[in-house]
């Protein structure tokens, strides 16, 4: 087995362990959503840290996916992305069959971005955002998994979800 291979299930392993703590987050946090001005300013401390548990968790799980999983499977597809924006490499996971939609991927990217800048002054633009991560870290649930079926397919890996 090449190292380069070795290193993707390395990584799908870890993106793994990161998907699940992801969907501990997502269920122990789904009560609290949808969020309103009011509800926030009424969560306890403990709910505030696990809603940034969950963010913090997105955030790594696309992070992951988009910079050691599309990257290992790029090599191992011996396809060269060395100079692909991140925008092209979601395309390329879309046209070999690893993920369904680069659109879905870059809007997923796009919201874990906009977590990273934070503003206080944007609480409005906040809760916005934190609605809508609950969709969102049920999609990059389902493309992890989309990517470990793909994967197996290719006998890649056989990393079970």
């Amino acid at each position: 087995m090449s190292s380069e291979l070795e290193i993707l299930r390395a990584n799908m392993a870890a993106c793994g362990q990161r998907i699940q703590k992801l969907n501990y987050s997502l269920n122990k946090n789904r009560a609290l959503f949808p969020v309103t001005r009011e509800g926030i300013e009424k969560l306890t401390d403990d709910q505030e840290e696990s809603i940034d548990a969950l963010i913090l968790r997105y955030s790594q799980c696309v992070a992951m996916i988009q910079d050691q999983i599309f990257r290992g499977i790029a090599y191992v597809e011996q396809e060269d992305i060395s100079d692909k924006s991140n925008r092209d490499k979601s395309l390329l996971m879309e046209k070999l069959g690893a993920i369904k939609s680069a659109d879905d991927f870059g809007s997923a990217a796009i919201l874990r971005n906009k977590f990273s800048h934070h503003y206080p002054e944007e609480a409005d633009l906040r809760i916005e955002r934190l609605n809508l991560v609950i969709d969102e870290a049920k999609f990059v649930i389902a493309t992890f998994s989309d990517i470990n079926e793909f994967l197996m397919r290719k006998g890649f890996a056989t990393i079970p979800t």
